[in-house]
């Protein structure tokens, strides 16, 4: 725990868990994926991407983001922000000169990747942040039991690499490398030849999930990774091949969030400059992480924090990274002209309402469209707002 710590410990990691908060907008969860990765951190079992708290989260984000910016429309939502979608005037235009407006197709293929990509990668990034001690707790459970080796080594995230599969008829091919399974239990085994080399014992796979999903998907999920296995791995900067990875009765680990709902309350205030919206301060879980053994050689780890406190988060990361984007362009180019008092910053945030707000009125999809507006009004209004509107919020729908 962190307050058993010194007190420059709990100074620098106070200054870190704001530093988290400042991306997420929740203290309660920036303190709590703070511990997650510090108790990875503190074992000798754990192998992850970095060697302080912030290396790992840093790790993490700058993951989401440069997965953002290498897909392959990764540059609509530069484009979007910069230029926005053509002016509602001019004919119904389904091209573009593919570096500035936006034509009404890519309008809509625009919301979808932020709605369907970058949020969904914001928000399984920090459940498998806060899977970590919760994965290490259970395994050390099992060492206890002698269900599991002492030497076993939990592996997460980017450290582990397996071969994309080939589908090739009958003949089993194997691709490059890419991205494996959330999360390997593994334990390395000299030969008994005495020569250097090792085998590599597989105990178990983990599934992580920022959303609830049935068991039989995460089964099966997790049963294509143990094929994919069998073209051999990489974990950290070595690579195991086929002949040296055994997998025998192994552990299937799957992680989803909680069901709780966040809070839907809220009040006005007036400002100096007008009014603003108050929301209740972030709550706490309100029950603690959960593990069951459903059946023999499978758990389910239920996360204290919910699949809405997640995407509230991923939605507030989302927008973080638009003031970033924001900070890039307008470092190149003069503000609008109404837009001088703002920082580059503030001309990110400003500016992805905006396109929003234009994209709504647009030639999109039904389907795009509540995808927009939920967006608009998350970002316009806050997530509690959004989560359950169906229509656009006004700010006459605050009056009081």
């Amino acid at each position: 725990m962190i307050v058993s710590k010194g007190g420059s410990f709990l100074l620098r990691s106070k200054k870190l868990i704001n530093r988290i908060t400042e991306i997420i907008h929740n203290p309660l969860l920036a303190r709590d994926i703070y511990r997650s990765i510090e108790i990875g951190l503190d074992s000798s079992l754990v192998n992850v991407k970095g060697k302080t708290v912030w290396d790992v989260f840093k790790y993490s984000l700058d993951t989401a983001i440069r997965d953002i910016e290498n897909h392959p429309r990764g540059d609509l939502f530069r484009r979007l922000i910069e230029y926005g979608p053509l002016d509602s005037d001019r004919p119904r235009q389904t091209t573009s000169d593919g570096e500035t407006f936006l034509s009404y197709p890519e309008c809509g293929q625009a919301v979808q990747f932020i709605f369907s990509h970058m949020v969904n990668r914001f928000k399984g990034e920090l459940a498998e942040l806060l899977s970590i001690g919760p994965c290490l707790e259970l395994v050390e459970k099992l060492q206890q039991s002698k269900d599991l080796s002492r030497s076993v080594e939990l592996y997460f995230g980017d450290t582990i690499q397996e071969h994309r599969q080939i589908d090739s008829g009958n003949i089993k091919r194997w691709g490059g490398l890419t991205k494996g399974a959330d999360g390997l239990i593994i334990e390395m085994i000299k030969r008994k030849n005495k020569s250097q080399e090792m085998d590599l014992n597989v105990h178990g796979v983990i599934e992580i999930k920022s959303m609830t999903l049935s068991r039989e998907k995460l089964i099966k999920q997790i049963e294509h990774h143990l094929t994919r296995l069998n073209g051999g791995v990489k974990l950290g900067e070595y690579y195991w091949k086929e002949k040296q990875i055994s997998i025998i009765n192994p552990l299937s680990i799957m992680i989803i969030p909680s069901t709780w709902k966040i809070s839907r309350e809220w009040s006005r205030k007036d400002t100096a400059t007008g009014w603003k919206l108050v929301f209740p301060d972030p709550q706490e879980p309100p029950s603690p992480t959960r593990f069951d053994e459903v059946q023999s050689n499978q758990w389910l780890i239920t996360l204290s924090w919910s699949k809405e406190a997640l995407e509230q988060a991923a939605y507030e990361m989302t927008f973080w990274y638009m003031s970033q984007v924001g900070k890039v362009i307008y470092a190149n180019k003069p503000l609008p002209k109404e837009w001088e008092d703002m920082t580059p910053e503030e001309a990110g945030y400003n500016s992805i309402k905006m396109m929003l707000y234009y994209l709504i009125l647009r030639y999109i999809s039904k389907y795009q469209g509540q995808r927009a507006i939920k967006l608009y009004n998350a970002y316009s209004f806050g997530y509690p707002l959004a989560v359950d509107a169906t229509d656009m919020l006004w700010p006459e729908d605050f009056s009081s």
